[in-house]
């Protein structure tokens, strides 16, 4: 008999319980059970539970007992189960635990709840299995949170919810999915996903916390004011509920303020004493704004001034804050220290000079005399994002044309200028492309209705084209336009819209994919996306889509429609689709504008995005927002070089063939940049088809005054401190003709090809 010694024997004994199925009985006295997995005359092998095998003699054998595998006795005493037997379900449960079927054990735990809510041991047994399968998950999730991976986060923490609902971890998933949503200030949908944990776990106390701060955040005073009177008793200590209180007080008295509504909306003192109670909470900001209401509704108290002089100076709007200087030194005509304050504010309006001029030795001298007042480097860059300033212009349907800023052909247009525009406040900026056969004069009337609002300027390009249909040539003409608007009219380059129908349409998305960082939004109506532009999609995570179809369009225009909102979705962009039913005479769709005008103004560019994607082979669609590539590597697709495609021996391609290949050499060869704001002051880039890159960096992006890593297809290429620079500041905004996309330094890195 080749086996181990007995005691060796016993002892596993013990680690084989019921789940093996076969039973070997030695002559001497001792059982093995197992898996008899190899038999022959001479000898038997068995397998136990814990993976060890043996092999005994047949000599030594007295009887072997085939016996059946749990799982073969688990289908047939499940088949004879009734289906409302509680009792029969836990039992069948508890089989399943003993060997160790713990998938079947979890539903019938679950069935067993259903029948019975009240069975204290099903549900003494049930938590134990769930939270185990669960609790990886939510640490998944916690990770990739504290790596500022909100959306990557969803995926595990929604797994938990559908998979293990009744788990002790599932108010923990709701939980940290609103601190997800928190995160990405999508308030509304947090405060939902806290409700739902504290229905889960009402002891749960970073809930609490957690949706007070996002209800606050929302300006849904009294709702952060319940949240907030709900963590108090859940303290951590004293001076915790303490705090609590007093910043619950603070929040019913805004709440009161709130419901006393707009009949004293524009009384200044009430305004005032609001923004006291705003800065009480911390929320400066907020505060800030509400002391500008109190002053535009007549409050002049000496505080209320100072603070607005200095708040405005900062965030750049220099003439309001000379204003207040003025009637500052009104009642105090002799105060130094205010005169020096109101003669360095002065000198800040030499930025929209510095931006505008192109002698480089002109805007350096302009600089130094700026940076020798002591001006701040956040109030110079503030300046520089509201040096929008433009003289008055005629108002109403205004004609004009610009040329192309590549192709210097000439594109004539219709604009429609609010009766109210002040040339001394940023206004949006809407640029709509027309369909085949129209003209932007006939294209107005479809958005008749979104101007007499009066909140923003239209522009309406007319298709230079003799068929009145917008090519792929025209690809230039809606940044040009932009730029066209932008000298003439103070735009507010935050909130540029682009939206076209038909070809237009088409048009709009070629340029959104590859300029995302002009546009707010993009609108596109009863339009394909070209086959090119498909391969730039994945560039359109800053660019929120409201796609917008006829069922009745031509079955290209709804399936093209259809396929690019799987795909954002799938990348998780912000994206809409509206399918209209029945038949529509005008594809434009008028008829939506209401729905599309409330999207718009819910969206507004970040011009510093945490997350930036590029997809192009062009150089003239190289960059966006703080990401430009400075050399393709010699893989990336070049259009001047030609494609040779050899068909097989005796063989020819189809043109369907041939034109299937050459998208496919395209997309291999595209220069690709995937780039993430990390914690940590880091900048993560992940790269193809890419060997040179300039990286722009902020304060609003990365803390400056500590090292910053820049980590590259997993390889550290620049690790240290960058300096501020007016120069940079100022450079980056003429590279982008847009002084609200202005980085205060850069670097360019060399990065190794994935």
């Amino acid at each position: 008999m080749s086996m181990r010694p007995p005691l060796a024997i016993l002892a596993l004994l013990a680690l084989t319980a019921a789940s093996r199925a076969d039973t070997v009985r030695l002559k001497t006295g001792h059982v093995l059970e197992g898996r008899i997995t190899e038999e022959n005359p001479r000898e038997v092998r068995i397998r136990t539970a814990n993976g060890s095998e043996l092999t005994v003699a047949r000599a030594e054998i007295a009887e072997v007992e085939r016996g059946e595998a749990p799982l073969d006795t688990y289908k047939k005493r499940a088949a004879e189960l009734k289906d409302d037997d509680a009792d029969g379900h836990f039992a069948l449960a508890e089989f399943c635990l003993q060997n160790r079927l713990f998938t079947e054990a979890i539903a019938h735990l679950r069935r067993t709840l259903e029948l019975r809510k009240d069975h204290k041991e099903a549900r003494e047994k049930l938590t134990p299995l769930l939270d185990q399968r669960a609790l990886p998950l939510l640490n998944q999730a916690k990770r990739l949170q504290d790596q500022g991976q909100f959306e990557e986060a969803e995926a595990p923490l929604i797994a938990i919810l559908e998979q293990y609902p009744d788990s002790s971890c599932a108010a923990l998933a709701h939980h940290r999915l609103a601190v997800g949503l928190a995160a990405r200030k999508r308030y509304d949908m947090a405060i939902t996903r806290w409700r739902r944990a504290l229905a889960l776990d009402p002891r749960l106390a970073d809930a609490y916390e957690g949706a007070a701060h996002a209800a606050a955040e929302a300006a849904r005073w009294a709702d952060a004011a319940a949240f907030t009177e709900s963590a108090i008793p859940l303290a951590k200590s004293t001076d915790h509920a303490r705090g609590l209180k007093e910043r619950a007080e603070a929040l019913r008295e805004l709440a009161r303020f709130q419901e006393a509504g707009e009949g004293s909306a524009r009384d200044p003192k009430r305004l005032a004493a609001e923004a006291r109670v705003l800065i009480q909470l911390g929320q400066r900001d907020r505060a800030l704004l509400r002391y500008q209401d109190a002053y535009n509704a007549g409050a002049r108290e000496p505080e209320i001034l100072k603070l607005l002089a200095d708040y405005n100076e900062r965030e750049g709007r220099v003439r309001q804050a000379l204003e207040i200087y003025k009637e500052l030194l009104a009642a105090n005509p002799s105060d130094a220290e205010l005169l020096k304050r109101r003669a360095n504010a002065e000198r800040l309006l030499a930025v929209g000079a510095a931006f505008a001029t192109p002698d480089k030795a002109r805007r350096d001298r302009i600089l130094f005399d700026i940076a020798r007042t002591g001006a701040s480097f956040d109030a110079i860059e503030g300046a520089l994002r509201e040096c929008t300033e433009r003289a008055p212009e005629k108002t109403g349907l205004v004609e004009g044309s610009f040329f192309t800023d590549a192709t210097l052909q000439r594109v004539t247009y219709l604009a429609y200028v609010p009766k109210l525009y002040d040339p001394r406040r940023p206004w949006p900026l809407i640029i709509a492309l027309h369909r085949d056969g129209e003209s932007g004069k006939e294209h107005y009337y479809n958005w008749e209705t979104i101007a007499a609002n009066d909140d923003a300027i239209l522009l309406f390009p007319t298709s230079p084209g003799k068929a009145g249909g917008w090519k792929f040539m025209h690809l230039g003409v809606p940044t040009s336009a932009l730029h066209h608007a932008t000298r003439l009219y103070n735009i507010d380059t935050n909130r540029v819209y682009l939206a076209g129908v038909g070809s237009g349409g088409m048009l709009a998305w070629a340029a959104a994919v590859r300029h995302p960082h002009r546009f707010a939004a993009l609108v596109v109506t009863n339009a394909v996306l070209d086959e090119v532009s498909r391969l730039h999609l994945r560039a359109a995570a800053t660019v929120p889509t409201y796609l917008i179809v006829s069922e009745q369009a031509p079955p290209d225009v709804v399936g093209s429609t259809r396929e690019a909102h799987k795909a954002l979705e799938g990348w998780g962009y912000d994206v809409q689709k509206e399918e209209v039913p029945g038949y529509t005479r005008n594809p434009a769709l008028p008829e939506l504008n209401t729905k599309v005008r409330a999207w718009l103004q819910s969206k507004v560019r970040n011009p510093y995005p945490p997350r930036v994607r590029l997809m192009t082979y062009e150089p003239a669609a190289a960059s966006a927002f703080w990401l430009r590539i400075e050399r393709f590597a010699p893989s990336a697709y070049d259009p001047d070089r030609r494609v040779a495609i050899r068909s097989p021996f005796g063989q020819e391609y189809s043109p369907e063939q041939l034109h299937t290949m050459f998208l496919g050499e395209i997309a291999k060869g595209m220069g690709q940049v995937a780039a993430a704001i990390a914690p940590g002051n880091r900048i993560d880039l992940v790269t193809r088809n890419i060997e040179e890159l300039t990286v722009f960096l902020d304060d609003k992006m990365v803390d400056l005054d500590k090292p910053v890593r820049i980590i590259a297809n997993g390889e550290a290429v620049f690790s240290g401190k960058l300096e501020r620079s007016l120069e940079q500041l100022f450079d980056s905004a003429r590279y982008h003709r847009d002084p609200r996309l202005c980085y205060s330094a850069a670097i360019r890195v060399k990065v190794r090809d994935r």
